[in-house]
């Protein structure tokens, strides 16, 4: 079950009090221009973060750090290109924690081994995932949604960002858990899945908050259900899927800061340490919060226990979901 993998989540914020002062980070300097792999393309969030990072990066480094959209096979083009990069301190990359743990599974035969083959930096930002339907719908609850499919003897079709992503595996986790009638509808991005939300063709779809927020804010998508252990403060009056009755429900989109095995030790230190500084500025804290963001850096150390531990989580919700690669 998940309740052995959740407690990752809750030691974040323990992880970055107890992680060491970036200080006196080792002050190796680059010589020429450095590549941020992004495993999606331009407009995103992982996009969104990796540009936040480049630039105020690129200035303490005295280089530029160039955004590289690696988009394609849900992350593994973007961590075939990075695990195999020049190990120099020169390329890193910014992977989709649900991705990159669901494609360890998905994937029979992945181009690398998603631990042994990338050096952990840090952990960067996370949003939960909110449940949305069309205004119109009559289901108040979560529980009141798939009430009202069971008495009309409907299928209740959720959409995604694609096969493997966070919100197909909330999608997923939901069906197991209520053992609704429910069927997946795959887009090839979570924007397409929700234009057919508000446009009635799907019942319903988990997208992080930073991406809905507007559309419920201008009405042309309600909220039920936030799939995070406790409620959001850009949405205090939606309950949590565990207060809708599913216990053992928490599925969080992060992003983390990683690296290609052999990167020098001095070169990681100072990547991860002008990250740190930058997640750490009140006013992008602030700002980004104010989208349901939330940034939460670490050591290495945890970002590579939270790696190991959502790929357990995620294998055990594809394997009870019998869920196969497109």
């Amino acid at each position: 079950m998940l309740s052995p993998v959740r407690c990752w989540y809750c030691t974040l914020i323990v992880a970055c009090i107890a992680a060491p002062t970036i200080a006196n980070a080792a002050e190796w300097t680059p010589q020429r221009p450095l590549r941020l792999i992004v495993p999606f393309p331009p407009g995103g969030t992982a996009d969104l973060l990796a540009r936040l990072l480049a630039t105020p990066m690129g200035n303490a480094l005295g280089q530029t750090v160039v955004v590289d959209n690696r988009g394609g096979a849900g992350g593994v083009i973007s961590m075939d290109a990075l695990a195999h990069s020049q190990p120099d301190g020169y390329t890193f990359g910014i992977p989709s924690m649900s991705a990159h743990a669901a494609n360890a599974t998905l994937i029979a035969k992945l181009p690398y081994d998603s631990i042994k083959d990338f050096l952990p930096l840090t952990f960067v930002a996370q949003v939960a995932p909110v449940l949305v339907v069309h205004p119109s719908n009559p289901a108040t609850s979560v529980q009141d949604l798939i009430a009202r499919a069971r008495l009309a003897k409907r299928q209740l079709t959720f959409g995604s960002s694609g096969t493997g992503v966070s919100n197909h595996i909330a999608g997923e986790l939901m069906r197991l858990e209520s053992k609704a009638d429910m069927v997946h509808v795959p887009y090839k991005g979570g924007g397409a899945a929700m234009v057919d939300v508000m446009g009635g063709q799907i019942d319903m779809m988990f997208n992080p908050v930073s991406s809905v927020l507007p559309f419920i804010t201008s009405g042309k998508l309600r909220a039920i259900g936030i799939s995070d252990r406790k409620r959001s403060a850009v949405l205090p009056n939606v309950p949590t899927m565990i207060e809708s009755g599913f216990p053992d429900f928490d599925i969080i989109e992060a992003w983390g800061l990683v690296a290609p095995v052999g990167t020098p030790a001095d070169a990681a230190r100072r990547l991860r340490a002008e990250a740190v500084k930058i997640l750490q500025q009140p006013d992008i804290v602030e700002r980004y919060g104010a989208q349901g963001l939330t940034f939460v850096p670490t050591t290495p150390e945890r970002l590579r226990e939270i790696m190991v531990a959502e790929i357990k989580k995620y294998r055990d919700i594809i394997q009870r979901a019998g869920i196969k690669a497109n």
